[in-house]
């Protein structure tokens, strides 16, 4: 992703140049709000601006997913520095691939299963139906600092972009900024909330970012439990089931339902600061 292409997307993906597609239920933009220099650098590029990717039901996204575990190109090491990269910031794309790595190690084959509490599977967040979503649209954001990788949908057209591009290293900088974040967790008060954290942390300058892009990276970390909450354990081996990580939302002061505050970042205190055996058994050559 280079600064050029990457103002054209940002004048391609405006909500004023989306069409809905009704049929499918995506927004398809119209490449005419470009110039036609802007299309040459996205053909240049090779970037497909409104791929779109169907999914048949949950064992479809299950399978699609899973058929990438053996990928030789998504080592640990790889995932890892990318992920660093982004943190640091030279690589924004890679604050999403370790949540996704993690569901793509530890989701197995499951049967779809819904309880009265969700409208979706309560082991992986996913759906039922037939869905279509918007691929290019979604590595865009991607691609700016966000970070979608709640469901296996989402982490399969994630690291399944990752394979067609190039390896990324992480730089001095980038690693600079992950250990600053490590300890900024270390040093916190007994009593330190994770919106109060979220404010120092921005505070601090060490990640660049809106509160959303930097909350993404709190929750990967939490995911694979570096950073650990106060209701259940959770690990980068082993796979926690969706509806029981988010029941624990109903015990949280900050949350009732009503922030965007979600688990389990939202379940961390200050007290808890970083779980230091899990943080060396993931990033031990890092830290």
């Amino acid at each position: 992703m280079t600064p050029k292409l990457m103002r054209v997307l940002r004048k391609l993906y405006k909500y004023q140049n989306a069409e809905y597609d009704a049929e499918r239920r995506v927004s398809i933009y119209n490449e005419q709000i470009l110039s036609d220099k802007e299309r040459d650098i996205l053909q240049e590029h090779q970037w497909q601006s409104n791929a779109i990717t169907y999914f048949a039901d949950h064992d479809d996204v299950i399978e699609k997913l899973r058929s990438l575990k053996n990928s030789p190109e998504l080592t640990q090491e790889r995932i890892l520095t990318t992920f660093i990269a982004g943190v640091g910031g030279s690589y924004l794309r890679g604050r999403s691939v370790l949540s996704a790595w993690s569901k793509l190690n530890n989701i197995a084959v499951h049967t779809y299963l819904e309880k009265p509490e969700y409208r979706c599977c309560w082991v992986c967040a996913d759906h039922n139906e037939p869905n279509y979503l918007h691929d290019s649209h979604l590595q865009y954001c991607l691609y700016v600092g966000n970070a979608y990788s709640s469901t296996p949908t989402y982490a399969y057209l994630n690291l399944a972009h990752l394979l067609t591009q190039p390896v990324v290293a992480a730089t001095a900088e980038d690693k600079h900024a992950f250990l600053s974040l490590i300890d900024l967790l270390r040093n916190a008060p007994d009593d330190e909330t994770p919106g109060q954290f979220e404010k120092r942390l921005t505070a601090a300058k060490i990640i660049k970012g809106d509160v959303y892009t930097k909350r993404g990276i709190l929750d990967s970390l939490a995911r694979l439990g570096v950073i650990p909450n106060q209701f259940i354990t959770l690990s980068d081996r082993a796979w926690t089931n969706f509806g029981d990580i988010v029941s624990c939302e109903n015990q949280l002061k900050n949350t009732k339902g009503r922030s965007d505050m979600e688990m389990p970042w939202a379940g961390w205190k200050g007290r808890l600061k970083v779980d230091e055996a899990q943080l060396q058994k993931v990033f031990g050559a890092y830290v």
